[in-house]
Parts: structure tokens; sequence; C-alpha cells
């Protein structure tokens, strides 16, 4: 079995960089959990805008970390 150096950069630098999207997808995750908790205690007009925000930011990051185990 022989394995160059180039292949076995580039497959480390992809198990790093869906680390990275992963962890960033817990951060979002904790994000929209805050979001709720805010919700609760707060009774703010901007809400519901807030909370869209918060569930897109999820779904994109989500999304970002799916097309990269595809495309990787």
């Amino acid at each position: 079995m022989n394995i160059d150096i180039a292949t076995l950069t580039a497959a480390v630098i992809k198990i790093f960089v869906l680390l990275g999207l992963g962890v960033y997808g817990v951060f979002a995750v904790v994000m929209a959990r805050q979001e709720q908790l805010m919700a609760r205690v707060l009774d703010e007009t901007f809400e519901p805008a807030l909370r869209f925000l918060v569930y897109l930011h999820l779904a994109a990051a989500v999304g970002v970390f799916l097309l990269a185990i595809v495309l990787l």
C-alpha cells in the first residue's frame, strides 16, 4: 500500500474541515436553545424575527455540513 504525502495531507485537511463544521453546527444548536430560553423570559416585539434568523442560521449550518460531507 503506497500512500503519498499529498493524499494523506488532503485526507487530514478534509477531516479537520468536517470536524470544524461539526463544532459550528453544535454552536448553532446551542444558539437556538439559548433563543428559546430567552423567549420564555423576555417578552420582546422583535422575538419572531429573531427566532426566524436563529432557525435560518441553524438550517444553513446543517446544510453546509451536509454539503461538505457530499463534496469532500
